[in-house]
């Protein structure tokens, strides 16, 4: 019986179910980021000193290229990204507040176009972008 849970625990140990996976450009562009808007969160506004406890949350996800470096698309965020995962309206709401209306047009607009993934010329740009933050 034991030969079996270990074969079992190694199967899910492979399985990566939920895990989001982290690219060197997400991490430098996260970085980047917090430290560009100053290590607090845009909502509440609590300061976290070299921004440990933020995290970057995505209004249009990840998944869409086009948008997933996008400084519209981005926000700061502490313990608020899970209100506003809880409850997309109220995020909504918040974005369109700050963007305004024909902002976050423009963003829908270029949420909903493909963009072909390409990490080493994303890179290059996002350390041009950011080299005097």
């Amino acid at each position: 019986m034991p030969k079996i849970l270990k074969t079992i625990n190694r199967l899910f140990k492979k399985m990566s179910w939920g895990k989001i996976k982290i690219r060197a450009t997400d991490a430098y562009f996260s970085k980047a980021l917090r430290k560009k808007r100053g290590y607090r969160c845009e909502k509440c506004g609590t300061f976290y000193p070299e921004g440990k406890g933020l995290s970057v949350s995505h209004f249009y996800g990840r998944r869409n290229e086009n948008v997933r470096f996008d400084e519209d698309n981005c926000d700061i965020l502490d313990y608020c990204h899970q209100k506003f995962e809880e409850n997309p309206n109220e995020y909504r709401d918040y974005k369109f507040e700050k963007l305004g209306k024909k902002k976050f047009d423009a963003l829908k607009l270029r949420a909903n176009f493909y963009c072909k993934r390409d990490d080493k010329l994303m890179m290059i740009y996002l350390k041009k972008t950011y080299s005097n933050v």
